[in-house]
């Protein structure tokens, strides 16, 4: 009974806990962050591809590319249904075009466009621009008719 029977923790217990959670924390958050931003990029890449098929398998049907689709520039997240529908004209639609929910990037179709000084006609470049407010802004990736990338 005369025995000293305080359980509990000290204060200074207490802090050296709460300084190795926060170390911790400082060191996974900008991973995670980094791990998303890696993510959205990827699925840039993935997108940019399925583009470029889908622009050759429409010139392998009608010898000829889509007409330019979407506003080329970031924060145009309704060029994903302008490139779907051909922008009101079915003819130069690619429905098969379906980058997910993600709306880091806005995507558009150019086409006979300038290589190196050299005018390519027929060609297409697709681009992918990284939207104001997210992780990727200011990225900007495209691939061409030849699969020239930047990425």
């Amino acid at each position: 009974s005369g025995a000293n029977s305080n359980k509990g923790f000290s204060l200074i217990e207490l802090l050296t806990v709460i300084a190795i959670i926060s170390i911790l924390a400082l060191l996974a958050v900008p991973a995670y962050v980094g791990q998303q931003k890696r993510a959205a990029r990827t699925e840039a890449y993935s997108n940019l591809q399925n583009l470029r098929l889908l622009e050759e398998q429409f010139f392998a049907d009608r010898s000829l590319y889509t007409a330019s689709l979407g506003n080329c520039a970031p924060d145009n997240p309704g060029n994903v249904a302008v490139i779907q529908n051909g922008g009101g004209d079915p003819t130069n639609a690619l429905p098969g075009f379906r980058p997910g929910n993600d709306t880091s990037y806005s995507y558009c179709l150019e086409q006979n466009i300038s290589l190196n000084g050299n005018a390519q006609t027929p060609c297409f470049r697709a681009s992918a621009f990284g939207n104001t407010g997210t992780r990727v802004a200011g990225d900007i990736f495209r691939i061409d008719c030849n699969n020239n990338r930047n990425f």
